[in-house]
C-alpha cells in the first residue's frame, strides 16, 4: 500500500499523520529488536563467564570405588548404612596420629558394630620433584590386601614411620612375617609391582574429588579435612545413624 500524501504551500510531497504513526512505530520496533538482541548477548556472555570460572563440580569418590572395587579397600560391613573415605599418605604424620589414635576407636564403635563401612583409598603424595615417596609403602599395602591382611599392615606401616625401615623393603618383609602373610608371594608382588597404575588413578581422582592435602575424609559425600578430634568424627556419624 502506498502512503498518500498531499501538497504543502510550497509544492512539497509531505506525509499524512497517518503514515508517521506508521513510520515512528516502525523505529520502535527495530529499537526494541536491537534491545533485546543486545540485553539477550550480555546475558549469554555473562553465562559462558560463569561456566568458565565456577568451581568444577566434584567426583563423588565413593561413586568411584563404587565402580572400581579393585582400586579401594573397604573394612566392615560392605552393606552399613554410613560409609566413610580415608585418603592418606603414609608419611604423613597428622595421617599417622589418626591411624594409631583415633580410627581404633572409630573401628571399634563404629565399623565393628556393622554401622560404618571404612573405605580405604591407596594413595600417594606427589614430591616437589614431581615423584611419589611414599609410593613403595603403598604398593606394599595393596600386597598386603592380596592376602587379606590390609588393616593390619596398614597399621603396621605408620608405626614404621619414625624408624629406619620405613618405606623399605626390608621394613615391609618384616612386617609380613610379623602378621604370618606367605613372604613368597608377597616378595613376589612387591617386585611385580602389579598396582602402580591404579594408585596413579587414584591419586587423580582424590584431586578431582577436592582432596589436596592427608589425612582427608568423606563422610556421607561431606568433606572433612585434617586430623580432626574423635568427637567431631563421632558427631558426624551420630548424626547420621540418627537421622
Amino acid at each position: 500500500m502506498r502512503f498518500r500524501t498531499k501538497q504543502n504551500g510550497k509544492g512539497a510531497r509531505t506525509m499524512t499523520k497517518r503514515a508517521r504513526r506508521r513510520r515512528s512505530a516502525k523505529k520502535q520496533t527495530n529499537w526494541t529488536f536491537i534491545g533485546g538482541i543486545v540485553v539477550g548477548g550480555v546475558i549469554l556472555f555473562a553465562g559462558l563467564i560463569y561456566l568458565a570460572f565456577r568451581e568444577p563440580a566434584r567426583l563423588s569418590l565413593l561413586g568411584f570405588c563404587n565402580n572400581n572395587p579393585d582400586n579401594c579397600i573397604v573394612i566392615g560391613d560392605e552393606d552399613a548404612e554410613v560409609a566413610v573415605v580415608e585418603v592418606s599418605d603414609y608419611g604423613c604424620s597428622h595421617c599417622r596420629d589418626f591411624n594409631l589414635e583415633t580410627a581404633p576407636i572409630l573401628e571399634e564403635q563404629y565399623v565393628d558394630t556393622n554401622q560404618v563401612k571404612w573405605v580405604v583409598v591407596p594413595f600417594a603424595l606427589q614430591g616437589q620433584t614431581g615423584a611419589f615417596p611414599t609410593m613403595p609403602s603403598t604398593i606394599a599395602a595393596m600386597c598386603a590386601n592380596e592376602q587379606g591382611a590390609f588393616a593390619d599392615f596398614h597399621e603396621a606401616l605408620f608405626e614404621l614411620q619414625s624408624t629406619p625401615l620405613f618405606n623399605t623393603n626390608e621394613g615391609f618383609m618384616q612386617v609380613a612375617t610379623a602378621l604370618d602373610l606367605d613372604t613368597e608371594a608377597f616378595s613376589s608382588c612387591l617386585s611385580d609391582n602389579p598396582f602402580t597404575d591404579r594408585v596413579l588413578e587414584n591419586i587423580t581422582m582424590a584431586q578431582q574429588a577436592g582432596i589436596n592435602s592427608t589425612p582427608s575424609f568423606f563422610i556421607d559425600g561431606n568433606l572433612l579435612a585434617g586430623n580432626q578430634p574423635l568427637s567431631v568424627f563421632q558427631q558426624r556419624l551420630d548424626s547420621l545413624l540418627d537421622s
